[in-house]
């Protein structure tokens, strides 16, 4: 355990009592979460903010391959998955067995989180961070650490109102739910998922709701011609509605046959619904204009696609992908939940009902003005530079952590209270002065 330990991270045996620790968990695929937090970390990092990075191999790769993380830059920890390894040993199932076999993966993949807690709590009491923030699998693997008094201040990030739909199994919600209630701070991306923090057992004077995300408007910016796209990014899970997603896509086809060339659709994204998304698609006739699948460059896709989709089932407000698209120049087909009204209206898109239908019929209307969707898909980008930052998330990061550093932190939180705005202070907070 000691070599793997010592094999795994850059950060050596010295302790740096200033720093934060950014724990970034997650080896069941790349979502908007880990966007956003590691965009985040190169970007704190950048500007000199003392931060480290600990974060499990699959989920690094992959943020590599998507141009997200410098790949020469070592993390503090790298943890490892010999346990991932060997689920791509299993054989494929036969005949209907794929549900059974995906579950059995599942599971023996989170032994890899076992593992990573250990080397997690030899990691901490050697580096001695200031602080740590958990996000997503984070919250596991520091939990005993915490319950033992043996780490330092939290702040966990939630990100999802849906508690058991962000966890899945009966046990990870137990011990999400005791982490969020070890937390020193709860950052919470939305007012509702401020509201499910306090639920939960936060308590209220420890939960902080962040005024917006962080898109890198350079990074995603809109293609110099636009073509008859359709888009659908996210995991394939049931609160994202990808089926609702192919079922309109059907409705589209036949409805608009061969009147319009070059339409085509997108589902990117992985998850346990993708068997059952797949066998829909066949259903439907769509496998030559339906691609389905996650890529590791949806930019060039988001570029120059005319419409972006977003069917989550309690609110689309502030999904990273639907940001992305925005900033991409796509105009937005939402469903009209939540708080998704605070970032699509008529100006940028289409709200609609969860309703193969109704989602049909503002696609439809879209495609067939392709004009007036490229004016949406500007005013849509104008919107998110605006509203969604990088250095007004940083800012607000940076807040966070100076409200729960030691002493020599306390003149940089002044800067930022905790609970303000995250558009009072445009530069970092949190500094190593």
């Amino acid at each position: 355990m000691t070599e793997l330990l010592h094999e795994t991270s850059s950060g050596g045996d010295a302790c740096d009592p200033r720093s934060v620790a950014l724990v970034l968990v997650n080896n069941n695929g790349l979502g908007g979460a880990e966007r956003r937090f590691a965009q985040a970390y190169e970007g704190l990092r950048r500007r000199g903010v003392p931060i480290e990075l600990v974060i499990n191999e699959s989920l690094r790769d992959g943020l590599v391959r998507a141009g997200l993380l410098a790949e020469a830059h070592r993390p503090g920890l790298l943890l490892p998955e010999p346990f991932g390894r060997l689920t791509q040993l299993l054989p494929p199932s036969p005949g209907d067995g794929g549900p059974v076999r995906n579950q059995l993966i599942f599971f023996i993949r989170k032994l890899d989180y076992g593992l990573g807690s250990l080397l997690l709590g030899r990691w901490l009491r050697r580096r001695r961070p200031a602080a740590v923030h958990l996000v997503l699998g984070g919250a596991y693997l520091a939990w005993p650490w915490q319950t033992l008094g043996l780490a330092p201040p939290a702040i966990l990030s939630l990100v999802c109102p849906n508690l058991r739909e962000l966890v899945g199994a009966s046990l990870g919600l137990w011990l999400y739910r005791r982490a969020i209630k070890k937390a020193r701070l709860v950052d919470a991306l939305t007012d509702s998922i401020g509201e499910t923090a306090r639920r939960e057992g936060a308590a209220p004077d420890r939960v902080r709701v962040s005024g917006g995300s962080l898109v890198d408007v350079a990074r995603f910016q809109p293609a110099q011609a636009k073509r008859p796209w359709v888009v659908f990014a996210g995991r394939l899970i049931e609160e994202k509605n990808p089926l609702l997603f192919v079922q309109a896509c059907a409705l589209v086809r036949a409805q608009l046959k061969d009147a319009i060339p070059g339409v085509r659709f997108f589902l990117l994204g992985d998850g346990p619904l993708r068997e059952e998304v797949e066998a829909l698609i066949r259903r439907h006739g769509l496998d030559d204009c339906l691609e389905v699948g996650w890529r590791e460059k949806v930019e060039p896709v988001l570029a120059q696609a005319l419409v972006f989709v977003s069917l989550q089932r309690m609110d689309n407000y502030p999904s990273q992908a639907l940001l992305e698209a925005m900033a991409s120049g796509a105009a937005a087909v939402a469903t009209e939940v939540g708080l998704t009204g605070k970032l699509v209206d008529e100006t940028v898109g289409r709200l609609v009902q969860a309703t193969p239908e109704s989602v049909a019929d503002a696609v439809l209307g879209l495609l067939r003005g392709p004009e007036r969707a490229e004016a949406m898909g500007r005013r849509a980008r104008e919107r998110v530079v605006r509203d969604h930052s990088l250095d007004a998330y940083l800012a607000y990061l940076s807040g966070l952590y100076g409200s729960v550093g030691p002493s020599s932190l306390k003149g940089a939180s002044e800067d930022c209270p905790s609970g303000g705005s995250v558009r009072e202070k445009p530069k970092a907070c949190f500094s190593r002065s």
